[in-house]
């Protein structure tokens, strides 16, 4: 092989090694100062079902979504820097906990860390409920598209049977996805 033929290889090669970094970042997801993040708006909302209880009082102090090769916290409503709500006031009517703007792209999972909670008996005794962890993860597939808005709707119910054997408060999960325009 002559010198021209070599330069030539060595410039092919140098040229595709270049184009598997550039792609290798894109796919990797990684920002460069100065480029426009697309934003779509999330709502998250709570509501439950009944249970056997007079009372089950929950402050969260942070709720995050996951996904997007991060974690993204996300502002309470009003500029509350915790959210207290009475679960089973909730029956049939939904609170609204979070109105963010978020990145663009796909979502597996919320985090919800709860600060106390507690819950009343209908024979008016009440106790300290533990959050194992402290935390409470959601399992939910959801994607934010730009310019639009995506509704998540939990639904939250009490486990009643963990609530009275164990203290422990280990609600049911369900998880409602919309996206608007």
């Amino acid at each position: 092989m002559n010198g021209l033929g070599k330069i030539l290889m060595y410039a092919v090669a140098g040229v595709l090694i270049s184009l598997v970094i550039v792609a290798g970042l894109f796919v990797s997801g990684i920002r460069f100062p100065g480029t426009k993040i697309e934003t779509g708006t999330l709502m998250v909302l709570l509501t439950d079902a009944p249970v056997n209880l007079t009372h089950l009082n929950v402050t969260i102090d942070s709720f995050s979504i996951l996904g997007n090769g991060g974690e993204i916290s996300l502002n309470f409503t009003e500029d509350r820097k915790e959210v207290s709500f009475d679960l089973l006031a909730l029956q049939n009517v939904s609170e609204v906990v979070s109105i963010s703007d978020v990145p663009v792209g796909n979502y597996t999972k919320m985090r919800m860390t709860v600060n106390q909670a507690n819950a009343t008996f209908q024979d008016d005794s009440w106790i300290d409920l533990r959050v194992p962890s402290g935390k409470i993860d959601i399992i939910a597939h959801f994607e934010v598209e730009n310019a639009e808005t995506t509704v998540i709707l939990i639904d939250m119910q009490a486990d009643w049977v963990a609530i009275s054997q164990s203290g422990d408060l280990r609600p049911v999960l369900k998880v409602k996805s919309i996206t608007t325009s």
